[in-house]
């Protein structure tokens, strides 16, 4: 038998990883094996507590040869736990073809080794499978096979080859997209009784650190299955506050734990469905949640991927009672509030809209909006029916100025359905620190970045106007219109404009929520009717749009507040 070599993953905690180099000491195929030990190293900062638990888990490891063919990798920097396991695999794949993988509070039976190395052997060349499983909570019962086939993948004890690793797709947004477009979410959810979507979800909006899920996300897409025995000879011990992905054990007392080898033999790769009825049962009964706690759950994604910052902050009135409205003040002048604020120019909102807009770039999200991403086209269609028109009526071509357009927000969420026209462009002018690394990181053969309106009209002729929440944040709104104005658009929009009826103009502070960025900037509520006389003569109302319907602001005293969009066309004696 050519045995597999075992991978170990360590971080920080002593105690764990002696419980699992013990356990695997008891397996006598491990003083045959290769052993890999990869040691994470200390965040960025790291102080002496930090430090301690660290060192003592690589003295655990140094302190006797756990088997002869043992190599370890210390890690000076921190990795993390996904980019450990997936760096990890990939480099001992490369040298051997195929791997068994455990984490520091994995604890294996002394069957482990053999029955992992068994069905390796005996799989190896059915595609069909995509990896061996160790932990078995749910289909423990006598008319169980001894082994099966179900298409979750285990992350507690398991073990694969080079060429089904090889198909590992790191991109959590294509994946889900993949799933969406192939009708497999319902199986994927277990019909509902497990929310893997929101976990994926969760992975490509950066809340969690999870390599298991994209794992899993490839076997429904590829139709590939997980082999697992019935008596399960693994056990994960890290339900403690000791390691960064803990939680509550609700598996160990399901669970039935070998008392002898597993028989390892061939049957078909295909699932049964009594065992796919138990895992779905089994996998509903550690999610069951109260009704209230579904309830909180739904609000709580809903808010985090659809709503702009001011309505997260009603969602947070919901959950956690009444908390002060985003917006602050009444002040007498721009400079005043200027400086009780950190200011739009704040490094930070250029270096998080950045780090968002490239995972947009690259396929992770749809689009963003407020630094929020988003995994599913919301289309503006107001929008994208005046620029079709625009287009319609200058043969086919369209130019758009979209003044103070952060990185191309608007741009990547109307882009799929502008590819239609036979020539279009899309000029962004912003902040003179946004250019450079918006033409060197985002721009493409449409979109293209400029430090003023001037530098923009040297190159290009755009005849239709965009400012998508942009008015609100000029220290001179009124006058900046007016300069507008004055290289006579055909169309002019505004979208995301903050209005009020009945109360002229106020300048607030509005402070963003922490979970989007830090900082907080001035910002104008217009008087509608101030607003409309701004752009009259020269322009005249064509359509008005909600883009959030059913959204209020809330000022300070009480005042009602609203979002709003218009179109304005160029009037014919101008």
């Amino acid at each position: 038998m050519n045995l597999a070599p075992v991978i170990l993953f360590a971080y920080r905690r002593p105690a764990h990883v002696l419980a699992a180099l013990q356990a695997l000491e008891k397996n006598a195929l491990l003083q045959r094996s290769e052993l890999y030990i990869f040691c994470d190293g200390p965040k960025t900062g790291a102080g002496p507590e930090d430090l301690a638990p660290i060192l003592k888990t690589r003295e655990v490891i140094a302190s006797r040869p756990w088997c002869p063919r043992m190599h370890t990798v210390l890690r000076e920097e921190n990795y993390g736990l996904q980019r450990s396991v997936m760096e990890g695999v990939s480099i001992v794949m490369q040298r051997h073809g195929k791997a068994i993988v455990v984490e520091d509070d994995i604890v294996v039976s002394p069957y482990f080794l053999q029955y992992m190395n068994d069905a390796l052997d005996l799989y190896a060349a059915d595609e069909k499978v995509l990896s061996i499983g160790a932990f078995n909570f749910f289909a423990t019962t006598k008319d169980v096979p001894e082994t099966f086939f179900i298409p979750i993948p285990d992350c507690w004890g398991w073990a694969t080859w080079k060429d089904r690793w090889d198909l590992f797709e790191p991109d959590a947004g294509l994946l889900l997209r993949r799933l969406r477009e192939k009708g497999l979410m319902n199986d994927f959810n277990l019909e509902g009784k497990f929310d893997f979507e929101s976990m994926l979800h969760d992975q490509l909006m950066g809340k969690v650190s999870s390599w298991a899920i994209r794992w899993q996300a490839l076997a429904y897409l590829t139709g590939k299955l997980s082999l697992y025995p019935r008596y399960s000879v693994s056990r994960n011990i890290g339900f403690d506050e000791s390691g960064t992905h803990g939680g509550s054990d609700r598996y160990t007392a399901k669970c039935k734990f070998a008392v002898k080898p597993i028989a390892v033999r061939k049957v078909p790769v295909q699932t049964l469905p009594r065992v796919m009825q138990k895992m779905i049962k089994g996998y509903a009964a550690i999610n069951r949640q109260t009704t209230g706690q579904q309830i909180k759950s739904k609000l709580r994604r809903l808010a985090g991927q659809t709503l702009p910052p001011i309505a997260k902050m009603a969602y947070q009135k919901i959950k956690g009672g009444r908390k002060a409205s985003p917006y602050q003040g009444n002040y007498p002048s721009w400079q005043a509030a200027r400086q009780a604020c950190t200011g739009y120019d704040s490094a930070v909102i250029l270096e998080k809209t950045l780090e968002v807009m490239l995972k947009v770039k690259n396929g992770e999200a749809v689009f963003e909006r407020d630094t929020v991403l988003f995994d599913q086209p919301d289309y503006n269609w107001p929008l994208l029916t005046i620029l079709l028109k625009a287009a319609a009526e200058n043969g086919g071509q369209l130019s758009v100025l979209d003044f103070g357009g952060s990185l191309g927000s608007v741009y990547y969420q109307s882009r799929a359905m502008l590819e239609v026209l036979p020539a279009w462009e899309w000029s962004v002018v912003e902040q003179a620190h946004y250019i450079a690394p918006g033409n060197r990181y985002l721009a493409d053969a449409h979109l293209k970045f400029y430090p003023t309106v001037e530098s923009c009209l040297t190159e290009r002729a755009p005849r239709v106007l965009l400012l998508s929440s942009v008015l609100q944040y000029l220290e001179a709104p009124y006058e900046v219109l007016s300069q507008l104005m004055g290289h006579g658009f055909d169309y002019m929009i505004i979208d995301r404009t903050t209005l009020m009826d009945g109360i002229e103009d106020r300048l607030t502070i509005q402070t963003v929520p922490d979970d989007v960025y830090k900082a907080s900037y001035p910002a104008w509520f217009f008087n509608r009717r101030n607003l409309l006389n701004a752009f009259s003569p020269a322009y005249q109302v064509m359509a008005e749009f909600d883009p959030y319907p059913g959204q209020t602001i809330e000022l300070a005293d009480q005042v009602k507040a609203y979002y709003k969009g218009m179109i304005f066309q160029k009037t014919k004696d101008q």
